[in-house]
């Protein structure tokens, strides 16, 4: 049973972003850095790895543990709304917007700027996501970004762009990193339910 009740919780809504503060440092500061200092084949290899962790996170867990909600501070980067989640809806939400980021890459990288807008909200996980086959799926999305990602010419278009909903233009290299430093949030936030439902168990 998960330890907080959805109507106790006074959470943002779906889509409501970072504090200000928050936002403009990722995206005048940080993004940045990043772009600057990650080539393609670290960005690649920053995606893989952070997969891999959340994977392995997730494989220490029941099917019924996985499916269990609980609330955690706010990491940075990680909007309010997202932090009443389980393990199995992070894992979701990390198949959707990356087989979506993929889709980006592979556009851009062809020059193709002519995408369907999308939001936030839209690649939220269903919150009564089932366990089975997610972490097939979560693995296949992997595999499939990995292997986009390493075929495509991601540098042929650098002016092909598409808008990120909080941080504006990206083209295919910046959607690149920026895929790796987004696997990294939802990792960790996988960590932060896992110490809690470990903790749990121990009491």
């Amino acid at each position: 049973m998960d330890k907080t009740s959805n109507s106790a919780l006074k959470l943002g809504k779906p889509g409501a972003g970072l504090p200000f503060y928050e936002w403009f440092i990722a995206k005048y500061i940080l993004f940045p850095q990043r772009f600057s200092s990650t080539d393609n084949a670290q960005a690649i290899a920053n995606f893989a790895e952070e997969s891999k962790k959340a994977l392995e996170l997730a494989r220490e867990l029941s099917p019924d543990q996985l499916c269990e909600k609980r609330l955690i501070d706010r990491l940075r980067g990680l909007e309010d709304n997202s932090r009443y989640w389980s393990v199995a809806m992070a894992l979701e939400h990390m198949t959707i917007a990356g087989s979506a980021v993929r889709g980006v890459i592979l556009s851009l990288s062809n020059g193709k700027t002519d995408l369907p807008g999308s939001t936030i909200a839209d690649l939220k996980p269903n919150p009564e996501i089932s366990p089975e086959g997610l972490l097939t799926r979560f693995e296949e999305m992997t595999r499939k970004f990995v292997r986009t990602a390493e075929a495509a010419k991601i540098d042929a278009f650098p002016e092909a762009t598409y808008s990120h909903p909080w941080f504006g233009p990206l083209n295919a290299r910046k959607w690149l990193v920026f895929a790796g430093a987004h696997q990294s949030i939802h990792r960790k936030q996988i960590e932060q339910i896992t110490k809690l439902l470990k903790s749990e168990t121990r009491t």
